[in-house]
């Protein structure tokens, strides 16, 4: 075994693992935003619902994944039940062991860059299989499932996975712009705040047959004249209704973003001047957000693979009795309006209160947990990632030595001393500036739409920057640029 790689592993699955090949022509700044849009459609409108499941086939468990689901793009019963959860999962933990050297592995190699791609894609499959089944066995599609529908549902859902995978490998192979996860997951968001806001699908409430709109702004315009509801009542419920989206939650989720939006602005700017031509200073930025949301991902990866390890313990070993050893440790769960499983004390510390006077009164102690988790484990990421990911300041004093730039009023030699003393804590300080907020937006009872806003806002700047540096290069020939300018008068 001298001489093994981690990566290795993936060396058997080579010829068989479906693959996007890289584009053999330059892609056009036009056909990369017809790529990324209609990537980002396909993964919405793929939300089938799990084929195979009779109606006498009743849940006994309910939904533990309620709050990760904002956050990763998933939709509960459907063939993209996990999202892009282990897209995400597989890339940045494999991405921060190879890093921090724990996998050897030379990115300066095509085949150990191929085989690196390979292996994350596996590792994605791979967690789209495990947690399937444990959804399966745990009773969450029903307790009395045949092998026809266990194999089906399995098809179904490791097949999902696996479109997703290649999904966002089309963008990430060059076709589209930007990273192809975050992209998809970016107008996840989007859409989903839209259709929580101006959704006009309408929703039966009770066994009356009672309906109200999805949208919590076309409920409230349509409670003013509901017959099952007074005025006043109507108004109330558009609101503070906990079964659909209502105002409150809305309102909250549009002032997180539009606050994130503000920080995007925080910059320090170092002045720089270039070393070739003289009297020519500029200020070289530095953001506060300087990892992105990527620190938060991260300690949602974090949590979810916690909860998912207690669930397994919780659900499957101990079938969630009480009076079992592992139940009297780690808690329980509980069933909320017969749609999540929300777990008990002590497992209740990671988990956001589902509402602001809940999580004052039931969950005080989530409030200091839930809080610290997110903030060092994001902190801690930040720092690590600045460092592995070619930003850190020894990268960019290379880069400007190369480019004949230094530091204004600083010696060449000092250039990465000085970048040091404001990379790392501008990372890490924004880690902890965007987990705070996120944390804020949870504990306000958003149930991941607090960390959804964060993620997705953080995302369409980052997709924002990456399609103004493609234009400025390649958007020389482009309609759409024509069109826009000539839109704008220009």
């Amino acid at each position: 075994m001298a001489g093994f790689r981690l990566i290795d592993l993936a060396k058997p699955f080579l010829p068989i693992l479906p693959e996007v090949e890289i584009p053999y022509e330059k892609i056009s700044f036009d056909d990369k935003m017809v790529y990324t849009i209609f990537t980002g459609l396909i993964y919405l409108f793929c939300q089938f619902p799990l084929a195979g499941l009779r109606k006498d086939d009743l849940p006994t468990v309910n939904d533990p994944l309620y709050f990760f689901r904002g956050i990763f793009a998933s939709e509960p019963r459907t063939i993209l039940e996990f999202g892009l959860l282990p897209i995400f999962s597989s890339g940045l933990i494999l991405q921060l062991l190879a890093g921090l050297k724990v996998i050897k592995v030379n990115f300066k190699l095509k085949t150990d860059r191929e085989l690196f791609q390979s292996l994350t894609k596996l590792f994605a499959i791979a967690q789209y299989f495990i947690l399937a089944n444990i959804f399966i066995f745990s009773g969450y599609y029903g307790s009395n499932l045949s092998i026809a529908q266990i194999v089906v549902l399995n098809i179904q859902l490791v097949m999902g996975g696996l479109f997703s995978c290649l999904l966002t490998e089309v963008i990430d192979k060059g076709f589209g712009l930007g990273a192809g996860a975050m992209i998809i997951n970016t107008i996840a968001v989007s859409t989903n705040l839209v259709s929580d806001t101006l959704g006009v699908s309408q929703i039966t409430i009770d066994s009356e047959g009672n309906n109200e709109a999805q949208g919590a702004l076309i409920n409230l315009i349509q409670g003013l004249r509901s017959k099952h509801r007074t005025l006043l009542g109507g108004i109330i419920s558009a609101f503070n209704r906990d079964y659909l989206p209502n105002l409150t939650t809305t309102v909250l989720v549009i002032s997180i973003g539009a606050f994130v939006c503000y920080l995007q602005n925080y910059r320090y700017e170092i002045a720089i001047r270039s070393t070739r031509a003289r009297g020519t200073n500029q200020m070289y930025p530095i953001q506060l957000v300087y990892t992105g949301c990527l620190s938060v991902i991260f300690s949602y990866v974090c949590l979810f693979y916690i909860h998912i390890g207690a669930f397994i313990l919780i659900q499957l070993i101990a079938k969630n009795n009480q009076e079992n050893i592992i139940c009297k440790i780690l808690g329980h769960y509980e069933n909320v309006n017969n749609i999540i499983a929300a777990p008990t004390f002590p497992l209740s510390l990671l988990t956001p209160p589902r509402s602001v006077v809940g999580g004052i009164t039931q969950q005080p102690l989530s409030l200091v947990f839930y809080t610290l988790f997110m903030v060092i484990t994001g902190v801690w990421f930040a720092n690590k990632w600045q460092a592995i990911s070619g930003r850190s300041a020894r990268d960019i004093s290379r880069d400007f030595k190369e480019q004949s730039i230094t530091l204004l009023g600083r010696r060449e030699q000092n250039m990465a001393k000085e970048l040091n003393k404001v990379i790392p804590t501008a990372a890490m300080t924004g880690a902890a500036v965007l987990a705070l907020i996120a944390t804020f937006g949870e504990l306000l009872g958003l149930k991941g739409k607090g960390a959804g806003i964060v993620v997705g806002v953080s995302g369409g700047f980052s997709l924002l920057e990456i399609i103004s540096l493609d234009f400025q290069q390649n958007g020389g020939e482009s309609n759409l640029g024509n069109i826009l300018q000539a839109g704008m008068g220009f």
